[in-house]
């Protein structure tokens, strides 16, 4: 027969478990609720739970890792993880001073690039759609096609991130301070002058042959300008969204 201090010690053992268990339950029932109500996830697979927990742990705001001169924008806008960077070797840049510091050496995470401009032109559109602001983003966005972001074989590598043409299409065609028979050069000199028109149709997809020729381009952009207030709005509602 167990003694009377053996029983004491794993009645306490057993309370002490409760309360860890109870401690771990309630960190983990915000994820629960937002990634489902299945529990089952959170029991079987604590890869998953890690997976979770690291995403919430993104700074939302640009990062650059002094050892290598590379800038990052860890954010949970978009990313499910990025990889960590040592806090001796990290110094955060204001959002809306980057420009003065992202230049000569130090660039942005290459590979990231075309996301992270993309992310920057939509917080110069959160003051407002107006020409000032549409500059701004344009400014942003030319960024991602300037020789800094070529890979080894010297190519563009963000010439097919087509979500940067579309918004540099939109910037472009609302602004009223480029007149109409200037957007197309505006349009090419913003993209690095990338010459679109030799390249193999069937290299583009369909939906994007507009950039080979000016003809194409003022199409997209007479399109815009005719619903000028949807479009407005839409990049109103997507800088909303994208806000860091």
């Amino acid at each position: 027969m167990p003694s009377n201090k053996n029983i004491s010690n794993s009645r306490r053992s057993f309370l002490g478990n409760g309360i860890k268990l109870a401690a771990l339950s309630s960190l983990l029932l915000p994820l629960q609720k937002a990634f489902g109500k299945s529990s089952s996830f959170i029991i079987n697979n604590g890869k998953k739970v890690g997976e979770l927990i690291r995403k919430f742990e993104l700074y939302n705001g640009l990062i650059l890792n002094t050892k290598t001169n590379i800038v990052h924008l860890p954010t949970d806008k978009i990313f499910a993880d990025y990889s960590k960077i040592s806090v001796r070797h990290k110094r955060i840049i204001n959002l809306k001073t980057w420009e003065g510091e992202v230049k000569s050496s130090i660039h942005f995470n290459k590979e990231k690039s075309g996301i992270i401009l993309e992310l920057l032109a939509l917080q110069k559109l959160t003051a407002g759609i107006n020409d000032q602001t549409l500059t701004a983003a344009i400014n942003t966005l030319s960024v991602a096609f300037t020789p800094t972001y070529k890979n080894k074989d010297g190519m563009i590598l963000n010439m097919f991130r087509f979500r940067l043409h579309y918004l540099l299409l939109q910037s472009i065609a609302l602004n009223n301070t480029i007149p109409a028979e200037k957007k197309w050069l505006k349009f090419q000199a913003a993209t690095g002058n990338i010459k679109y028109d030799i390249m193999d149709a069937d290299s583009l997809p369909k939906r994007m042959h507009w950039i080979r020729t000016k003809t194409g381009f003022d199409k997209q952009v007479a399109y815009v300008l005719q619903n000028k207030m949807t479009y407005m709005n839409r990049l109103k509602d997507r800088a909303a969204v994208y806000k860091l």
